[in-house]
């Protein structure tokens, strides 16, 4: 069995707007974020929400998954020129407000400099962004930005592109 260190083998993209992407084309036509994306970032599947409700006859109890769950967090490193932010920072590529609609694409097992092609598969979640909060000021490290994001409904797991 090959087994691969998760060193640099992530890929995240932005791909604004509600229409989900597809195809290679789509998604390359995003923005790329890897760079910009820390360890500290949370994107993926949690818990179910579950029904557990059981007739009087019955002797054990059996829970149900019925809606998916994922969340998202997104905690940056900025970009800026003298104060500035460039036109690669998370708040200019993203948003620097909250409810901008867009889709987080993450792909595994390919450096993030590889463009994303028909027979890659990814994951796909669908977000609004909440309230950007930007750091700085607390002596504490590298300038960041936490970009909360909210669910809109939508996730796929190993999707493949076109």
């Amino acid at each position: 069995m090959a087994r691969m260190v998760d060193l640099a083998t992530t890929t995240y993209w932005w791909v604004a707007g509600d229409t989900e992407p597809t195809t290679a084309t789509a998604v390359n036509a995003g923005v790329n974020i890897s760079a910009y994306v820390t360890s500290a970032t949370k994107i993926g599947p949690v818990a179910s929400d579950t029904v557990s409700e059981k007739s009087i006859t019955d002797t054990s109890n059996a829970v149900v998954p019925i809606i998916g769950n994922y969340e998202g967090n997104l905690v940056l490193f900025r970009d800026l020129t003298s104060g500035a932010p460039t036109a690669n920072d998370p708040m200019t590529t993203i948003g620097a407000a909250s409810g901008v609609v867009g889709w987080v694409i993450k792909r595994v097992g390919f450096a993030s400099t590889v463009a994303a092609t028909s027979s890659h598969k990814v994951d796909k979640y669908k977000f609004m962004t909440d309230t950007p909060q930007p750091s700085g000021g607390e002596g504490d490290g590298y300038l960041k930005v936490v970009i909360p994001l909210l669910q809109q409904g939508t996730f796929k797991l190993q999707a493949a592109l076109t």
